[in-house]
């Protein structure tokens, strides 16, 4: 029996060393690794969607009728053109606005909305062109013989670092058909709005 206790006591014993050399080898195995993050950091963005500021020259042309265009020019914010005033003498002809829409925010945006305000009831819209009698406004995309016009939808992209993004935009004011007319005809007071949301 003493022996059969001994023999307990010295596994026990054996055990216990056996599970200290264990446990001691495991610590000395271990590694602790740590990532430390100093800081987050979430830069404010910025919506700047706007007109490029100056002068926006009209250029004329004319399909050879005899007469003349009048074109002039118009002074752009970064919120408004203002100043469009094309004068017609010929049969048919065309004058062009060219500007720039620019994006100089982080935040890409979209066209929500066109919004013409008619100069006479009789005028009709559909998207960003506008026909009144023998007149005809669009806004195109690039040049005046653009096919590509203004849309709800179009986007404009961020701002490319420090350089801002910029859409070509063509005014045309088309007129046709004016021979054998004898009276002046005015259209006063009709703008464009375009809206830009977020995107």
């Amino acid at each position: 029996m003493i022996r059969r206790k001994k023999l307990v006591i010295s596994i026990a014993i054996l055990l216990g060393v056996i599970l200290i050399t264990i446990a001691i080898a495991y610590a000395a195995l271990s590694t602790t690794l740590t990532v430390t993050m100093n800081k987050t950091t979430q830069n404010a963005m910025t919506w700047s969607i706007g007109f490029q500021t100056g002068t926006v020259s009209g250029v004329a042309s004319n399909t050879g009728n005899n007469g003349s265009i009048s074109c002039g020019s118009a002074t752009a914010t970064a919120t408004t053109i203002s100043g469009v005033n094309p004068s017609f003498d010929t049969a048919n002809g065309m004058c062009a606005y060219t500007f720039k829409i620019r994006n100089n925010g982080t935040i890409a945006g979209k066209i929500s909305a066109i919004t013409i305000t008619k100069p006479v009831s009789s005028c009709t819209t559909s998207g960003s062109t506008m026909t009144c009698g023998n007149f005809v406004y669009k806004l195109r995309y690039n040049s005046s013989s653009s096919t590509t016009l203004v849309a709800v939808n179009d986007t404009i992209a961020a701002k490319s670092g420090s350089t801002a993004t910029e859409k070509t935009v063509v005014l045309t004011v088309e007129h046709s058909n004016m021979s054998g007319e004898t009276g002046a005809y005015n259209q006063n007071n009709f703008n464009y709005q375009l809206t830009f949301a977020q995107y």
